[in-house]
C-alpha cells in the first residue's frame, strides 16, 4: 500500500526560440519562451501555471542598449476572468565609457567602464497561498431532526463554509530602477550606486485582515485591497592594488538602504491613525509608552488610571504614557515605537591583503534602524526562570533596568518598551589568516598546492542588545526564542594533488 499523501506528480515542459544577428554596428537578439507546469500531492486536484513570454533587445556599438519584455502569465488561482494577464517591462542603457570624447580616458585606463542605466516595469504575483479563493465553498451540515420522536431525518443540510471573491486577481509589483557602473584608474577602484523603487498594487488582504462589521456573520472574502511601496539605495565599491613587489591589497565595501510604508490597507475608519497599518511600514511596531518609573505612592495616585487592574499598580511599576490624552491608559493608547524587526540600512566591507602565499582578510558587518522584540521575562507562571537582564527597581535602585518582580500581581499594560530593543549591532563576522604553497618542496612531495589556516566566525559584537541574536523570535521561555550566535574558530589543512 502507498499512503495517499506520500506521492507526488510534476510534469513541466517548456519550448524556447532564440534569434540573434548583428548588422554592422547593430546587435539584435529575439527569444520567445512557452512553459507549462503541473504538480499534485496524492489525490489532489493538481496545481497549473503557464507562462508564454518573450524578448527583443538592441544595441549599438557597445554603447546604447535597449530592451523589452513582455510576459503572458496564468495560474489556476483565479478565476476565467483574472487567470490570465500581461506584464510588461523595459530598460535602456547608455555605455558612456566607450564614446569617442572618452577615448582618451579610456586609453589612459583612467575611465574604464562608466554606464547608466534604467528599467521600468511590471510582475505578476501570484503565490498567493491559499487556492479557491475565487470560490464559495461548502460545508456538511449534518442531518435535520424535524420530528422529536426521531433522531435523524432524511434531510440533509449544507452551510456556506467560506465565501469566494471571484474578482480576486494577480498582484503587480510595478518596479524602477537607475543605476551607474565605473571602474577607474586600472582597476583601482570599481563598483556600482543603484537606486531603486517598488510599488505593490492589489495586494491580496485576508477577511480577517479586513475592517468588516461583525454582524457581516461569516469571514469576509480575501480582496486585492493593499497597496505599498519600497525604496531605497545600494552601494557598492571594490578596491584592488597590486604592488610590484607581489603585495596585493583589496576590499569590498557595500551599503544597502531600504525602508517601505503601506500606502492603502483595509483599516477601520474609526481607528485613529496611529493604530492603523496604512502610513507605516510592515511590521512596524507598536508597544504602550512608558515614561520611566513609578517611584512614589504619590506618583502612582496621580499618574493616569488604567481601564484594567488598576488597583495592582504599585511604586515600582512603569509610568504608562496616556497616549491620546483622554485621561485613561486603555489600548487606544498603544503606537508606534521604533523600526520594524528588518533592518533598514546593512553593511558589509571585506578587506584583505596576500603578500607571497601569505593572505588574510577580515569581514565586518553591521545593521541599523531595527528593533528586537525580546521577551525575557522572569518569574513567568511562577516559574523561578530569570534571566540576567539588568538590575530590578527597588527604593535603593531607583534608576533600574526593569520594573519590581513579582509572583502574583498582573497589572495592566505594565511593560510598557520594556522588551523592545535597538537591535543595531557591528560585527567582525569573519577572519581568516592562511598560507599557500605551490613551489619548492611541495612538488616534491607530489602536491600542486597546500594551504593551512587559522579562521573564526563571529568573532566579536557590540550591540545594545541584552543577547546575541539576529532573529527577531521571541523570548525563549515561548518555545520560540532564537538559538544564540555560535562563536567557532578552525584550524585546517587543504591540499590538492
Amino acid at each position: 500500500s502507498v499512503s495517499n499523501w506520500s506521492t507526488m506528480r510534476n510534469l513541466y515542459y517548456q519550448g524556447q526560440l532564440n534569434w540573434a544577428r548583428t548588422f554592422k554596428k547593430h546587435d539584435v537578439g529575439l527569444m520567445g519562451l512557452f512553459s507549462r507546469q503541473e504538480n499534485a500531492t496524492g489525490s489532489m486536484i493538481p496545481l497549473y501555471r503557464e507562462d508564454w513570454a518573450f524578448r527583443a533587445t538592441y544595441s549599438w556599438n557597445g554603447r546604447y542598449h535597449a530592451e523589452y519584455n513582455g510576459a503572458y502569465n496564468g495560474s489556476e488561482k483565479f478565476a476565467d476572468v483574472n487567470r490570465f494577464a500581461f506584464f510588461q517591462s523595459g530598460a535602456v542603457g547608455w555605455t558612456i565609457s566607450e564614446e569617442p570624447f572618452m577615448k582618451y580616458l579610456r586609453e589612459k585606463r583612467i575611465v574604464e567602464v562608466l554606464k547608466v542605466r534604467a528599467s521600468y516595469g511590471q510582475i505578476g504575483d501570484d503565490n498567493v497561498g491559499q487556492r479557491w479563493l475565487y470560490m464559495t465553498q461548502w460545508a456538511y451540515g449534518g442531518a435535520t431532526t424535524m420530528d422529536p420522536t426521531l433522531s435523524t431525518s432524511i434531510y440533509e443540510w449544507y452551510r456556506e463554509s467560506a465565501i469566494g471573491n471571484p474578482n480576486v486577481k494577480w498582484e503587480t509589483v510595478t518596479k524602477m530602477n537607475l543605476g551607474i557602473d565605473y571602474s577607474m584608474f586600472k582597476g583601482l577602484v570599481a563598483g556600482s550606486l543603484e537606486f531603486f523603487q517598488d510599488e505593490r498594487t492589489d495586494i491580496l488582504v485576508s477577511g480577517s485582515e479586513r475592517s468588516v462589521p461583525a454582524f457581516y456573520g461569516a469571514a469576509p472574502p480575501t480582496a486585492n485591497l493593499g497597496r505599498v511601496r519600497s525604496n531605497g539605495y545600494e552601494l557598492e565599491l571594490r578596491v584592488n592594488k597590486q604592488f610590484a613587489n607581489s603585495l596585493r591589497l583589496w576590499g569590498n565595501f557595500n551599503m544597502t538602504h531600504a525602508t517601505n510604508i503601506i500606502l492603502q490597507k483595509d483599516d477601520p475608519q474609526m481607528r485613529p491613525n496611529y493604530q492603523k497599518d496604512a502610513g507605516y511600514a510592515i511590521g512596524q511596531y507598536k508597544s504602550y509608552i512608558d515614561g520611566g518609573f513609578l517611584q512614589t505612592w504619590d506618583e502612582v495616585i496621580g499618574s493616569p488610571a488604567h481601564d484594567t487592574n488598576d488597583a495592582q499598580r504599585l511604586p515600582g511599576d512603569y509610568y504608562i504614557v496616556d497616549f491620546n490624552g483622554d485621561g485613561i491608559v486603555d489600548n487606544k493608547d498603544s503606537a508606534p515605537y521604533g523600526y520594524t524587526g528588518t533592518p533598514e540600512n546593512t553593511y558589509n566591507a571585506t578587506i584583505g591583503v596576500e603578500y607571497k602565499g601569505f593572505s588574510a582578510f577580515v569581514q565586518l558587518y553591521g545593521v541599523t534602524n531595527v528593533t528586537r522584540d525580546v521577551n525575557l521575562t522572569s518569574f513567568g507562571s511562577k516559574l523561578s526562570t530569570v534571566y540576567n537582564i539588568g538590575e530590578w527597581w527597588s527604593p535603593l535602585t531607583p534608576n533600574a533596568d526593569v520594573v519590581v518582580p513579582d509572583f502574583n500581581r498582573t497589572p495592566s499594560y505594565n511593560n510598557g518598551t520594556q522588551y523592545l530593543f535597538d537591535g543595531s549591532y557591528f560585527r567582525v563576522k569573519n577572519l581568516e589568516i592562511a598560507y599557500t604553497a605551490t613551489d619548492g618542496w611541495i612538488k616534491k612531495i607530489g602536491l600542486n598546492s597546500l594551504k593551512i589556516y587559522l579562521n573564526g566566525n563571529n568573532l566579536w559584537l557590540w550591540t545594545r542588545m541584552p543577547d546575541d541574536r539576529e532573529s527577531n523570535l521571541s523570548g525563549y521561555s515561548g518555545g520560540g526564542g532564537a538559538y544564540p550566535t555560535v562563536r567557532r574558530f578552525n584550524l585546517g589543512v587543504k591540499f590538492t594533488l
